[in-house]
């Protein structure tokens, strides 16, 4: 975590090489609004990172790279899971439904992660995964839709 502060992050660059946000995403081969996350702090996939770094140090004219500009990464973090176990198959009348919430890497995470709790309710059949990235929230309570790895509690197994 130490180094990540010590790393400019795209807007500090920004401030001193000024680029334009629709024209790196055309040089990094990615679409506008990945920049715009990336730019934002918001994670976005180490592989369009890559493309982001290497698309600007063409752009500015300088030798960078990720290691060198902080860029929040999905792959650091682990990612809001809703799962919904119910009787019926979806969209039938009559179902009961139950969710559960967990953070995982992805799908196939969450599905280890959810199964003692699966477990308890056998007669819910039918189970969908579905990832909240943006979080949700209840009332006054805000549900974040990513944690980092290293904060997360859960138990990985």
């Amino acid at each position: 975590m130490e180094e990540r502060k010590k790393k400019p992050t795209l807007e500090q660059i920004r401030t001193l090489h000024f680029f334009d946000i629709p024209t790196l995403a055309t040089l990094a081969g990615l679409e506008t609004r990945t920049v715009y996350h990336a730019l934002l702090r918001q994670p976005v996939f180490q592989r369009d990172a890559e493309k982001i770094v290497a698309a600007l140090a063409r752009h500015i004219g300088l030798e960078l790279s990720l290691e060198q500009v902080d860029i929040v990464v999905w792959e650091e973090y682990q990612v809001l899971w809703t799962i919904r176990a119910s009787s019926n198959a979806p969209g039938e009348e009559g179902s009961t439904d139950a969710y559960h919430f967990v953070y995982a890497r992805d799908q196939q995470h969450a599905r280890t992660l959810a199964r003692k709790w699966l477990e308890q309710v056998p007669h819910l059949s039918h189970h969908s995964y579905t990832a909240c990235p943006n979080g949700f929230q209840i009332g006054c309570i805000s549900i974040p839709g990513y944690i980092q790895k290293e904060g997360c509690l859960l138990p990985i197994e």
